[in-house]
Formats: C-alpha cells, sequence, structure tokens
C-alpha cells in the first residue's frame, strides 16, 4: 500500500481507517442504520498492512465464500473476515488462509474461501443476469461502516461509525472513460442529503431486489461531486462460477426443460 503521505500514515497509525491510491476505504454518506434484518450477509474486512490497519467491505455470497473488491487485499498483508457483523453480537472472525485468496487479474473483483462453512449464516443471492440483468436507472441500495458526514469543502471525514449504515442511490451512467469493461456507476439524486460511499465501504455489495449486482470499487475524492463506480457481478459471473462452484440462477427455458414431464 505504498505513495501513502505522511499524514496517512499517521492517521494509520493512530487507528483510523483511511483511503489509498485506489480509495481502499468507502463510507456511507447521509445513510441511516441498517435494520437488523437487513444486511446481515454483510462482511467486515480487517486488513493488517505493511504501516497499519485498514477496512473494507464484502458480502457472503455461500457458506464458504465472500465477495469483495481485488483492491481491498496485497501480497503481504494479512485479512481477517469478521462474520455477522450486523446486527451486533454475534459476530465470529476468521483469519483468511492465503491459498483462499482469489483476484481476477484485470478487474476490481476478488473471492475469499472460508475455511470454516457456515451454513447456518445469512447470504446474498448472487445475480439473475439471465433473466434480469444488471439494472438501469433505478435505486439500489448500498452499505458500509463509516463516516455518515463531509466537511464543508466535501472532502471525506477519516472517521468511523459502529453501527452498518445503508442507503440507496440511483444507477446511472459512468462519465468519461471507464476503467474496467464491466463497470455501473451510481450517482445521488438528492440534493439536499445527497448519499455517496465514502472511505470504509469498499468491496461492500450493490443489492437490487434481495440480489448483489455490483461491489463498490471507488469514489471521487470529495463527497456527492461525482458517481461512485461498482464493478458488475454479472460480468465476473463465469469466473465466480468457475472459483466457487456456486450455480447462477436458472432461465426460465431452463426451468423449463428441468421440469418437462413432470406432473
Amino acid at each position: 500500500m505504498g505513495g501513502m503521505t505522511g499524514s496517512l500514515l499517521l492517521l494509520l497509525w493512530a487507528g483510523v481507517s483511511v483511503s489509498t491510491m485506489v480509495d481502499l476505504q468507502k463510507r456511507i454518506i447521509h445513510g441511516h442504520d441498517c435494520n437488523n434484518n437487513e444486511r446481515q450477509y454483510h462482511v467486515q474486512l480487517n486488513i493488517k498492512t505493511q504501516t497499519g490497519r485498514a477496512l473494507c467491505g464484502a458480502s457472503l455470497i455461500s457458506d464458504q465464500w465472500i465477495l469483495t473488491a481485488r483492491h481491498c487485499w496485497e501480497p503481504g498483508e494479512t485479512i481477517s473476515a469478521i462474520l455477522r457483523v450486523h446486527p451486533h453480537g454475534n459476530e465470529i472472525t476468521e483469519t483468511i488462509n492465503l491459498n483462499n485468496i482469489h483476484q481476477y487479474d484485470k478487474a476490481d473483483i476478488m473471492l475469499l474461501k472460508l475455511t470454516t462453512p457456515r451454513p447456518g449464516f445469512i447470504q446474498i443471492a448472487l445475480p439473475d443476469c439471465v433473466n434480469h440483468p444488471t439494472p438501469k436507472n433505478v435505486m439500489v441500495q448500498i452499505a458500509g461502516h463509516g463516516a455518515i458526514t463531509a466537511a464543508p469543502d466535501k472532502t471525506r471525514t477519516p472517521y468511523r461509525v459502529p453501527d452498518l449504515k445503508c442507503a440507496d442511490i440511483k444507477v446511472n451512467n459512468c462519465p468519461g472513460v471507464k476503467k474496467y469493461d464491466e463497470l455501473f456507476c451510481g450517482k445521488t439524486t438528492d440534493k439536499t442529503s445527497p448519499v455517496d460511499s465514502c472511505l470504509g465501504d469498499s468491496g461492500g455489495g450493490v443489492v437490487y431486489k434481495d440480489r448483489i449486482y455490483g461491489v463498490i470499487v471507488t469514489v471521487d475524492k470529495k463527497a456527492c461531486t461525482a458517481p461512485v463506480e461498482f464493478m458488475d457481478v454479472c460480468g465476473y459471473m463465469p469466473w465466480i462460477t468457475q472459483i466457487t462452484a456456486i450455480k447462477p440462477p436458472k432461465s426460465a427455458v431452463d426451468k423449463i426443460k428441468d421440469c418437462f414431464g413432470c406432473g
């Protein structure tokens, strides 16, 4: 995690999670406390870096697999997953084995495998990309731990709050040249209380109709001024299926074929 200034290193030393050059940690601005029955699949990732500690979000997509952003971990670092982080009270922490870290080579997406399966834990379903492709011009939900306000100059506040924050944000066109091919964006529509992600939420899930369609990867340096970028999970479903052996949702045609002659 090189290239940080002295002030960033000081913040890390003081135990404050801050952004790296690739916006390692992003947090929800103008969000609200998630309800107890929301986001129970949310995973908090604690990363021990060469210079301190960092924080990311993630999602439990099966009893043994976690989906997050690739830039949340680099070789030489230690990553721990805290499950059942929301609601509080039943947290379980597991250090991820290096052999269980799977990074996509040319995109900001990563899979982590738990050593111990957790069949009783709440999971988020993968997207139904065939019947319901990546959403456009609709509201999606993002979530994370961290700052709920920005400074007067819109710079992001490097502060973490204990409760998981949820917020709705509208899927929007990505301006300019996209860093990755399989990418979509979200931008606030509320000028009074604009929603954004900030330091601490990178890797968290973008959810639509109870399925994970995106992973938070980048935001602008100033809050609520530019779209938030999400990796498009549908674009990486073949890779996810290959690594995890999780079967994607079937199309309506496949369901009919499976039931041919039944009844």
